[in-house]
């Protein structure tokens, strides 16, 4: 899927810290979980950026805060914490570490968020998008680099992303910095 992205999306010629193989021991260590390997070989691919100035993606190599996974993690399960706590209808996921919960891998402009719901083997992690303020949360069974291929094709089915991201004529990485 990482091939058939690099074609629709092509990465940045220069990416912006980029991850390499020999620092994700640390990074799993620090979060108490493996990640699924497209998540990493797009990050050690694509670096820090965005999906059309739009998807903010997280990226444990970041060296800031913002958009660092390590540091995003702490701050959007907090938030997830307590507005599940208050309305627990509308979030009966757990979070992570709970098994089956939401681990946070980025963010919409728009404030929607979206996270793997860590049940099974990270390969096998599916998409969960949830709007912001919790209205709306869609499943999508499929990693990421397959969410991203989707959303560049014109391809993905979502009641939460905007009509002008979705059918946008062509999509872009961007990266930051």
């Amino acid at each position: 899927m990482l091939e058939r992205l690099r074609q629709l999306l092509p990465p940045p010629a220069d990416p912006v810290e980029p991850g390499r193989p020999a620092d994700w021991p640390a990074v799993e260590r620090t979060l108490g979980t493996g990640l699924p390997g497209d998540f990493k070989a797009f990050t050690e691919l694509y670096g820090s950026g965005t999906v059309d100035d739009f998807l903010y993606l997280f990226n444990p190599f970041t060296a800031g805060e913002d958009g660092n996974l390590l540091v995003e993690k702490d701050r959007v399960l907090a938030a997830y914490r307590q507005t599940r706590t208050r309305f627990p209808d509308r979030l009966p996921r757990p979070q992570f570490p709970e098994p089956g919960g939401l681990l946070p891998w980025a963010r919409t402009d728009n404030g929607d968020e979206l996270y793997w719901v860590t049940d099974g083997h990270p390969d096998q992690w599916p998409v969960a998008l949830l709007e912001a303020r919790a209205a709306l949360q869609e499943l999508h069974r499929m990693p990421v680099t397959e969410f991203l291929a989707a959303l560049a094709t014109n391809q993905l089915a979502s009641r939460i992303l905007p009509d002008d991201v979705l059918g946008r004529p062509d999509h872009r990485f961007i990266p930051l910095g």
